[in-house]
């Protein structure tokens, strides 16, 4: 996480430590009452990972930002960064912080939206992975059209490397899969990626190996495909496509391997999980997040997202399981 501190003593390595808070010091502090533009600025460091981001995001200077989070710290009397300033992470004070911050400012937005008047509406364009996008949000995108019956909703399954370039043009946001580290946004989950066949049939043992995968941009397609190349492993893909109940059906016909989420096989009885034993390398985990346009959200797009964050239970300064 990049951060400009001018309380550093070097510029190129950690930020100073403050003193702790003397008895008469934590008594002044506790009269004292949290700003809401500075918890909006902390919070927008963490989710998009480093001031010069987050500066972008709130239309501010990367000095402003950083001297937000000095006036934030002063306020508490902590420090809530810790580590080099490029590569900053959460003190335990700032973990705690971050999850107070996200609720308080999803409790003043739904205080003026319930002050304001009108109506919510308009259209949230949103991209999702088939996982989330079948499984997870039917019946949590249901509660919200319950709550905003106003706000349409246009959701469309896709691969990692095409939802992320249509990010802030064609998407308000997207639910997506990164590498370890490599997401911005809200950290949703980590699943490992497998490889799987049908417990009836192995055509894991035809050469060359048949793959069921999704499009040309995938993540797991590019970690499966990279992966039986380096082992020299031959390999032919003899189903695409976007549906992963079109590439279950492949692989429980017999006809190929699939690369999945770790989750989908184990919901999946009559599929199994091949194991390097058995000539397949192990892959990456994939971690979910949870992300939105680097620009000013339409107000039935903030809703859906301030929702979602809360729903889907973020992880906090720390990778979920």
């Amino acid at each position: 996480m990049e951060m400009n501190d001018k309380t550093s003593t070097d510029p190129h390595t950690a930020r100073t430590q403050r003193a702790p808070v003397t008895p008469a010091q934590a008594e002044r502090l506790r009269g004292r009452m949290l700003d809401l533009e500075l918890l909006r600025t902390f919070v927008a460091v963490v989710e998009r990972r480093g001031a010069t981001h987050a500066a972008r995001h709130l239309h501010r200077t990367q000095a402003a930002v950083s001297q937000q989070i000095s006036r934030l710290e002063d306020i508490v009397g902590v420090d809530l960064f810790q580590g080099p300033k490029r590569q900053m992470n959460l003190t335990g004070a700032g973990t705690v912080l971050l999850d107070y911050g996200r609720r308080m400012l999803a409790l003043n937005h739904e205080a003026m939206e319930r002050l304001r008047p009108g109506v919510v509406g308009g259209t949230v364009r949103m991209g999702a992975t088939h996982y989330y996008a079948t499984t997870v949000l039917p019946a949590l995108l249901a509660e919200f059209s319950s709550l905003y019956p106003m706000v349409h909703i246009d959701m469309e399954v896709g691969v990692a490397d095409e939802m992320q370039r249509k990010l802030g043009r064609s998407y308000d946001l997207i639910i997506n899969a990164f590498s370890h580290g490599a997401g911005q946004g809200v950290l949703l989950r980590q699943d490992a990626a497998v490889w799987a066949v049908s417990r009836q049939a192995n055509p894991g043992n035809r050469t060359p190996i048949p793959l069921a995968v999704l499009p040309q941009g995938s993540l797991l397609r590019k970690w499966a495909e990279a992966a039986l190349t380096q082992a020299g492993q031959r390999w032919v893909v003899v189903q695409e496509s976007l549906s992963i109940e079109v590439l279950k059906a492949s692989v429980l016909a017999g006809v190929a391997v699939g690369v999945f989420q770790e989750a989908t096989v184990l919901s999946t009885p009559q599929m199994r999980v091949l194991t390097p034993e058995e000539g397949f390398p192990a892959l990456p985990f994939t971690e979910m997040w949870l992300d939105k346009a680097d620009r000013e959200l339409p107000q039935a797009a903030q809703c859906l997202y301030d929702y979602l964050r809360r729903q889907l239970s973020p992880a906090a300064g720390v990778v979920a399981t």
